[in-house]
């Protein structure tokens, strides 16, 4: 046992010295949050290069629990998602995580801080979440089940992401406290009022539950099942799944500290998952299927159309906009328009040679309404 957990600390200090290949600003927040940089603590706020201030200065916020700093910043930067990344790391256990975060003011210490900082630093004069997106690998769990006791915290986080670390007590007694808050957020994503993403590797644990036998407890506290499912992707190779809502977890193979890594390594396609099903949330599309709809105000012509188009749109009121592309499935394909736009009539001249024959949805997302048509590609 004690060899296994050398093993495992050797990987995890071998990733803490790694590289990544995110570029953008870092600003240094491990001594304004009480953290000691002498026992490895630190605290880092990461701007990607690509990121653009939102018109009305509501942008995604993204807390990153146990991982290297380049690692926490890659998951944000190779999503391409336009938010801003906090990253928090306590050490090689659960332990300090649960002690750091009992403080039930932390989480709101940690977003005005974070507040702050873009403040004096000019970045925006008054920023504000559009979304919280909570993500963690292995022992960063303790930080989320901290977070999620106190309603504040849990009304407040849209997403959570837990790339194979969600431990508890082996004891049954323990483990429903432990893991109560988890279920109660994995029921509200089912009913698509959250999201709640969940990847766990097939590696047994001694005196505590595994990932998998918390997955389990999850998976049974829904009612719903495990799927067998074999794929493989760039985390390893999957051998189950369940969705229910959203409420998604993928079971792995592999039981070995590269295997477990390779779910933190892979942290950005969970968070691009989680982007597309939040867009789905605010765009009120149940089950995220879009529902196309007749409206003055947004239209396109030609179409049917092979391969480009015009699309028109009238706002009434000046203020943000933001036009995208979908597909039939309420997937998000393309932003196609962001920004801050007058009164009147607009035009967009649409594209399509890279797409397939089929159905789309522009979707138009003003600050008062969101207005959708559909689009036919025939090639």
């Amino acid at each position: 046992m004690y060899k296994k957990i050398i093993v495992f600390l050797l990987f995890f200090y071998i990733n803490l010295l790694a590289q990544g290949s995110a570029e953008g600003t870092r600003i240094d927040l491990t001594r304004k949050l009480w953290l000691n940089p002498d026992n490895g603590q630190f605290a880092q706020l990461f701007i990607p290069d690509y990121f653009q201030v939102p018109p009305d200065e509501r942008f995604i916020f993204v807390v990153h629990f146990h991982s290297a700093s380049w690692a926490a910043e890659d998951e944000v930067y190779r999503s391409g998602t336009n938010a801003i990344l906090f990253n928090i790391h306590l050490g090689a256990f659960s332990s300090p995580y649960s002690t750091y975060f009992s403080n039930a003011y932390r989480f709101r210490t940690i977003k005005d801080t974070v507040k702050s900082v873009l403040r004096r630093r000019g970045i925006m004069q008054n920023p504000q979440f559009k979304w919280v997106i909570v993500t963690s690998f292995s022992a960063g769990y303790a930080a989320v089940r901290e977070l999620l006791k106190w309603q504040e915290n849990f009304d407040r986080i849209d997403a959570l992401t837990l790339a194979d670390g969600l431990h508890s007590s082996s004891d049954p007694i323990v483990m429903i406290e432990q893991l109560r808050d988890f279920l109660r957020y994995a029921k509200v994503a089912r009913n698509e009022k959250k999201v709640f993403l969940l990847t766990h590797s097939s590696i047994q644990t001694e005196g505590y539950a595994s990932t998998t036998e918390t997955a389990n407890y999850l998976i049974n506290g829904l009612g719903a099942q495990r799927e067998p499912w074999s794929a493989t992707d760039a985390i390893g190779t999957q051998y189950s799944r369940c969705d229910t809502g959203y409420f998604h977890l993928k079971g792995y193979l592999g039981t070995t500290a590269p295997d477990h890594l390779q779910h933190l390594y892979n942290m950005h396609l969970m968070l691009g998952r989680a982007v597309q099903l939040l867009d789905s949330i605010a765009l009120k599309i149940p089950g995220q299927n879009i529902t196309p709809e007749e409206h003055g105000s947004l239209n396109v012509y030609p179409n049917p159309f092979n391969p480009s188009t015009t699309i028109y749109y009238l706002l009434t009121k000046a203020g943000p906009v933001e036009l995208g592309l979908f597909d039939v499935s309420g997937r998000k394909l393309y932003t196609l328009r962001y920004g801050y736009q007058p009164v009147g009539e607009h035009r967009y001249r649409f594209d399509a040679t890279n797409l397939a024959s089929g159905t789309y949805f522009c979707v138009l997302n003003t600050a008062d309404e969101i207005l959708r048509s559909r689009l036919l590609l025939v090639k």
